[in-house]
């Protein structure tokens, strides 16, 4: 080869050596820069991304005071192992015990004491269990109380579970990787800073290291997320995230000419028709080209760039959007009030926001005075999400409590028959707390009690029904509440069957539905009944033949059901909790077979998670219209 003539391998090697020493340059001067006029960090990235970062950078490694892989002082060493409990030594007759390094496996931000699972957590488990089950934990849980036990279940403080005897620890998968993934998944950024914020940075592999800038870069922490970009693309076989990171991060230092270099050594290397998106981004914000209308985000990364070029998200982009997006869409004030209205439904529908923020949402739409007055007739001129919304705003500003009643009825009647009673139970369950209980409000005992019961508030639901038992000798409206919402009752752990009525009854009381209706509600309800423990006259031969609710549910998977059953029994509650959530899916409970409802429902009650089966047979009764 003649000397002047470089490969095609070692002018890719300079160039990247380039971009790298390009990056370290450009962050050199804006952390002296800072040093003299210090930048407030930006609050969050809803706004566009300053040109400055938000810390000076460290150009050299700090100091630790923590044994490194290979020191000698005990913890992990270079193979990876702990150090045994009893390793120690002794030095001139005094015997020094080795602090042994907590495992990074097994650390978590939730305890018993908040919500989290004992430590034991994986008791009786094997570890190839959790490692091949895990990965396939739902994103996109319809679920709020599913949710919920899927955080709880990544963020608990627990010891990892058992590996075979004799099988080698080489071959184990990072099980703070594979939870560091799912929680990313569930859109949960804030367990998941949590997270990393006390997981050992040093035992980091690529999955975590990654998790922890996306979620650096999505809070506004530019400078602390591109010094993590600066270490790993300075390794000799740095991916190819971590070099599209770093031409973001020289996009947010205003250095454009590394970040062109950059881009056009991906080019070269074929990485366009991977990951369009980015380039379209990366191209808008080095000046290149206009940003098509059409491009939308589909990752982190690609969220923190769009969010700096301050432009709205295009039509259709929140429907597309992942789980781990809806928070941030809902939030960015570029984005028009139709978008983050739309994330924010979908955000709480998944457990990802609480309702109240979606009520100030609602707060915003500008609907007059004469709207709000007749919201009846004017929502039937609406679409969307405006007749929810002018719904909440009449409701919240009407202080006659009858007007009041008669406006959140309706507005949940509605509900019911668009599929937004779930959501919107959340959102006007402090309103219908707030009607007068009394017995002038018998009336409205039967719409209080669901939503309440629907919202979680057993206490107050529980209330409205004691009332509409007083009541209902002498108002029929009463009775007829007592009668639909008993069931309820029994789900949310009313004591034994009640004297007004049983599954014979209930079904007696029911109006506008066929009789095929009735009884495919009857099949649900007693599955749940017999699931959490409560009898009922109704015998099961009465049902045979009757259909579930729901035509598209998915047969049981025998494996997963008897899996689920066995680890329940032995008393396995992580492994339970795990098979759960695979057995649902992410169609949750309303969408579930029966018979697979029934198993789920059972095992969590034989783990001592009642009082989450009762949740989820409540969600399954709402989600069925019962």
């Amino acid at each position: 080869m003649r000397p002047f003539l470089a490969s095609r391998s070692i002018r890719k090697a300079a160039l990247r050596l380039v971009a790298a020493l390009a990056l370290a340059a450009g962050m050199t001067a804006p952390a002296q820069a800072q040093q003299a006029q210090p930048s407030p960090e930006p609050q969050s990235l809803l706004q566009p991304a300053p040109a400055t970062l938000d810390e000076p950078i460290l150009l050299a490694p700090p100091i630790t005071l923590l044994p490194q892989d290979g020191d000698s002082a005990g913890g992990f060493g270079s193979s990876g192992a702990p150090a045994e409990p009893g390793d120690s030594e002794s030095v001139q007759g005094i015997e020094i015990s080795r602090l042994t390094e907590l495992d990074p496996e097994s650390v978590g931000i939730l305890d018993p004491e908040h919500g989290g699972f004992p430590g034991n957590l994986w008791r009786g488990t094997e570890r190839h269990t959790v490692e091949r089950l895990l990965p396939r934990l739902p994103g996109a849980l319809s679920s709020a109380t599913m949710r919920d036990l899927a955080r709880r279940l990544l963020l608990s403080n627990a010891a990892p579970p058992d590996s075979r005897p004799g099988e080698s620890s080489e071959r184990r998968v990072n099980l703070l990787a594979l939870r560091v993934g799912r929680l990313a998944a569930l859109g949960d950024f804030a367990g998941l800073s949590g997270l990393l914020e006390v997981a050992p940075q040093r035992y980091d592999n690529e999955a975590v290291a990654r998790a922890r800038v996306e979620t650096l870069f999505l809070e506004g922490r530019g400078g602390s997320a591109c010094t993590e970009v600066r270490a790993r693309v300075g390794e000799l076989e740095s991916s190819v995230y971590w070099r599209k990171a770093l031409v973001y991060c020289q996009i947010l230092l205003d250095d454009l000419d590394g970040a062109t270099l950059s881009l056009a050594l991906l080019r070269e290397e074929g990485a366009v028709e991977a990951d369009p998106v980015f380039f379209a981004l990366a191209d808008s914000l080095t000046g290149l080209q206009k940003l098509a209308p059409s491009i939308s985000p589909q990752t982190a990364l690609h969220l923190a760039m769009f969010q700096s070029t301050g432009q709205p998200l295009p039509v259709g982009a929140v429907e597309e959007a992942s789980p781990g997006l809806l928070v941030l869409l809902a939030r960015a004030s570029a984005n028009s009030l139709e978008q983050r209205t739309a994330a924010a439904e979908r955000a709480v529908r998944l457990g990802l926001m609480e309702p109240t923020e979606l009520a100030e949402l609602y707060l915003d739409y500008p609907f007059d005075s004469d709207q709000r007055a007749n919201a009846i007739s004017a929502s039937e001129l609406l679409s969307g999400a405006e007749p929810r919304a002018l719904f909440y705003q009449a409701a919240r500003g009407q202080d006659v409590p009858a007007v009041r009643a008669e406006l959140l009825n309706v507005a949940l009647q509605a509900a019911r028959e668009d599929g937004s009673y779930g959501l919107m139970a959340q959102v006007l369950g402090p309103l219908v707390a707030e009607i007068p209980l009394q017995p002038e409000w018998a009336w409205f005992a039967e719409t209080a009690g669901r939503v309440l019961y629907a919202a979680g508030r057993f206490e107050q639901a529980n209330a409205w029904l004691t009332l509409a038992r007083q009541e209902s000798l002498i108002d029929s409206q009463a009775a007829m509440a007592v009668t639909i919402l008993w069931p309820y009752s029994r789900l949310a752990g009313s004591l034994g069957p009640t004297s007004e009525g049983d599954l014979e009854s209930w079904a007696a009381a029911q109006r506008g539905l066929t009789p095929e209706e009735i009884a495919r509600r009857q099949l649900l309800l007693r599955t749940v009944f017999q699931a959490i423990g409560q009898a009922d006259p109704l015998i099961w031969s009465d049902l045979v033949g009757v259909q579930s609710l729901s035509p598209d549910a998915r047969p049981p998977d025998a494996a997963t059901i008897y899996a689920l059953s066995e680890a329940s029994q032995l008393g396995r509650t992580g492994e339970t909790v795990l098979l759960a959530l695979l057995a649902l899916g992410e169609e949750g409970p309303g969408e579930a077979h029966p018979l697979v409802l029934h198993e789920v429902l059972t095992a969590l009650v034989r783990v001592g998670l009642s009082y989450e089966a009762r949740l989820l047979a409540i969600e399954a009764a709402v989600a069925n219209g019962i």
